[in-house]
């Protein structure tokens, strides 16, 4: 199950509670990879939080019922949909459906939960705080411990709502005697087709592996996030993972093939997990390396060379490399034994 938290204002939560949606998007009609692949990360069951720009407060708790969708015509039928903050040209095209989960009347005051600091560098809400050093992002991953801080923080001396339909006013949540149906369009940009034509970045890679999650890579996962950051410096970690055995995978995705020296950033990815999750051991990290097909022996060669290297230093796990190629009308990834000349491993066709 992953947990996320959506930027809204007042005007915008109001329609997301009575129209059972969450949105993300920008000023432009234009499609954006970039924002897609942060929605294409909510699964169904997922858990929302709301933060209130202007009123610095956070409000809950909904799930997600429904697979993310694009509408490019922004509407929620017949009415258009409200514009994101005082700006009035953001628009939340990509989307998903959700329910009231968990909900409390009132919220927490960003002060109360973020800024008083616990005794426990690990109870931080590091998630939270690196979103807001980044700005502009309206819908981010949070980790598990993060989702039941606010929780516990939310809920302490509130009123739980056990009704529905529900509305927002008056900066709370409140029972509502209308009940609307969402009717917006529901589509599918087809992140797999844009690829198979050749007109691609790096980010529909990320995009196609959100989505599919294929279990040659993706594994008994239990969290999901993608643009983690990775400390005040806003590195960010491609897609992240947690499995059920608590092994976090650091997934580094590159469009072309592998680079030289990209070793260098999974160990600084490695080294804040260390810091940010105290409690865990050298094998509680699993690289994992995405690229094209790398044709020719004096390149594979350098690369095992510098995964050799790396896994020498004993940080993590050794690394796992996998490279993917466009046949036919499939996208394939195959699992490569890097010391072993170079055999497939696994292979599976998105």
């Amino acid at each position: 199950m992953n947990y996320h938290l959506f930027v809204v204002d007042e005007i915008s939560l109001k329609y997301h509670i009575e129209y059972g949606f969450v949105g993300t998007g920008n000023s432009s009609n234009n499609f954006n990879i970039g924002l897609w692949k942060d929605i294409a990360r909510l699964k169904i069951n997922d858990k929302i939080v709301f933060y209130v720009q202007k009123t610095k407060k956070f409000y809950g708790f909904f799930k997600v019922t429904s697979s993310p969708f694009y509408d490019a015509y922004h509407y929620l039928q017949p009415n258009l949909l409200p514009f994101l903050g005082d700006n009035k040209n953001v628009i939340l095209q990509y989307r998903a459906l959700i329910t009231p989960d968990v909900v409390f009347q009132y919220g927490i005051d960003e002060f109360d939960l973020i800024d008083i600091l616990p005794n426990n560098v690990t109870d931080i809400l590091w998630s939270i705080l690196y979103r807001k050093l980044k700005g502009g992002r309206g819908c981010s991953p949070i980790f598990e411990n993060e989702f039941n801080i606010v929780f516990n923080r939310v809920s302490n001396n509130n009123i739980q709502l056990n009704v529905n339909p529900l509305s927002f006013s008056n900066l709370q949540i409140i029972r509502s005697q209308n009940t609307n149906n969402y009717k917006g369009a529901q589509n599918n940009p087809n992140i797999k087709n844009i690829i198979m034509s050749n007109s691609y970045t790096e980010h529909h890679i990320h995009a196609l592996l959100i989505e599919y999650l294929p279990n040659l890579i993706f594994n008994n996962i239990s969290w999901l996030g993608n643009e983690v950051y990775s400390g005040a410096g806003m590195q960010a970690i491609d897609i992240l993972t947690i499995d059920n055995s608590n092994i976090f995978n650091i997934i580094e995705i590159k469009k072309e093939e592998i680079p030289h020296n990209i070793t260098k950033q999974v160990e600084k990815y490695i080294q804040w997990l260390q810091n940010r999750f105290q409690n865990f051991i050298q094998t509680s990290f699993q690289p994992i390396i995405i690229g094209k097909k790398i044709n020719g022996t004096r390149k594979r060669n350098l690369r095992k060379n510098e995964f050799t290297s790396f896994n020498n230093q004993n940080v993590s796990n050794s690394i796992q490399y996998f490279e993917y190629e466009i046949i036919n009308n499939g996208i394939v990834f195959n699992k490569i034994d890097y010391m072993n000349n170079w055999n497939i491993l696994g292979s599976q066709t998105i």
